[in-house]
């Protein structure tokens, strides 16, 4: 146990001392070598406005410019001449008019107000960010997020047909379309627990030596959840936990446990509140800043907002938008139907038996924990659903691999032969 407590402490002061690094070193990259890209950039948010609307096989789906012109205009606040404090303190323009025509006030210098602070995450993003805006705009970093993403995915494709069967990178393709994952690259916000969950699935499968022992899978799980508060906006961040979990169950028979589960669970939640408490503790050391304040005031935004509603009115306003999704009624709702209907129907009718029931019922839990996450976080959920629906990816991967899994396939092809 010390051992392994010790390897972990290790581990994060490594990835603390990393990340810290990489986001001062991009604050040293001056204002005026991404203001050109930038100005493009701008002109893509200002024509397609806030929340546009992208195609996806199962009809038009919102894309979030806001927070991705959010995240250009924190990049062009960031003062070069002094790296730490503004990567500490991560400054961000908003005056009274909307978030793009902010930021063309900014960049035009029309400005009304002072930038003020937003350092209650690590802004991870930045580090890919600003180096890239010093050579494309938007457009172009969108084409590029699309070509990393597919390869990822394809990659991950690939080592789940080898290392698992065919049949669970099937699983994992119907999830991602039934979530909308076509339309991730157009936005950068979307993007980053894609990345950070694809990248986990490659690491699992393509270094069996990553997850070779317990110690080592613990490892490999703490740091998912310290890079996921370090790069996330605080989107989707269940997806880089559930997924990862639930390849790793259908890895290896000892995880199915539910002890097993638990642990993993709990050392990728130490890993994604230790680093994120980290940024707060880091900008009161290196420049006094204390975020506190507006750590609070999030807290409690986003598990309860500032309305006089009760947490459980979220709670039912977003079972509401499920029912809604899953409607018989809509052309959605019919293909989600149908999808359950397709593994769910053999899976009653020619199941493996108890022995694969008991095995995998571990999936189940997994898949309960996006209800999970949308019961703490409860206003957040609600009110960020078109970010945070696809949180949903885990409860459909797991669930649709619990299907798969438990059906016997022999049996199927059996009966359908003799007919």
């Amino acid at each position: 146990m010390k051992r392994r407590l010790g390897s972990i402490f290790l581990l994060y002061l490594l990835l603390l001392a990393l990340f810290t690094t990489l986001i001062i070193v991009v604050h040293l990259i001056p204002r005026s070598a991404i203001e050109p890209q930038l100005i493009k950039s701008v002109k893509i948010f200002t024509e397609e406005g806030d929340y546009p609307y992208k195609n996806s096989p199962f009809g038009p789906v919102v894309v979030d410019n806001y927070t991705d012109c959010y995240m250009h205009n924190v990049a062009y606040c960031a003062d070069a001449a002094h790296p730490v404090d503004a990567a500490m303190r991560n400054y961000r323009y908003r005056d009274d008019a909307e978030m793009v025509v902010s930021t063309n006030h900014l960049i035009t210098g029309n400005t009304t107000c002072e930038p003020f602070e937003y350092g209650k995450y690590w802004h991870g993003y930045q580090v890919f960010l600003r180096p890239l805006l010093t050579v494309m705009d938007y457009g172009k970093i969108r084409l590029l997020n699309g070509i990393v993403l597919a390869i990822l995915l394809i990659t991950a494709l690939i080592l789940m047909a080898r290392r698992l069967s065919i049949g669970i990178a099937l699983c994992f393709i119907v999830a991602m379309a039934v979530v909308h994952s076509v339309v991730i690259p157009w936005s950068l916000q979307f993007s980053t627990c894609y990345y950070l969950m694809l990248v986990s699935v490659i690491a699992l499968l393509g270094f069996p030596w990553l997850s070779a022992s317990w110690h080592r899978l613990l490892l490999c799980f703490f740091a998912i959840g310290a890079a996921t508060a370090y790069f996330d906006f605080l989107t989707t961040p269940v997806m880089t936990l559930g997924v990862p979990l639930t390849v790793m169950v259908l890895k290896d028979d000892k995880l199915c446990h539910w002890r097993s589960l638990l642990a993993l669970c709990a050392i990728w939640l130490l890993g994604y509140g230790l680093m994120w408490a980290s940024k707060w503790l880091m900008a009161y050391l290196l420049v006094g800043y204390n975020p506190l304040e507006e750590v609070n005031e999030s807290v409690q935004l986003h598990s309860v907002g500032r309305g006089t509603k009760p947490v459980w009115a979220y709670w039912l306003k977003t079972l509401g938008l499920f029912m809604d999704r899953w409607s018989p009624l809509s052309g959605q709702g019919l293909v989600r139907w149908g999808i359950v209907a397709i593994l769910a129907i053999p899976a009653l009718v020619f199941p493996k038996g108890r022995l694969a029931l008991n095995r995998y019922a571990a999936l189940l839990l997994i898949a309960m924990l996006t209800p999970l996450w949308y019961f703490v976080v409860a206003h957040h959920s609600y009110t960020h659903f078109f970010i945070t629906s696809r949180a949903l990816l885990v409860c459909w991967f797991a669930s649709l691999c619990f299907l798969y899994k438990n059906t016997d396939f022999n049996k199927l092809k059996s009966h359908v032969f003799n007919k």
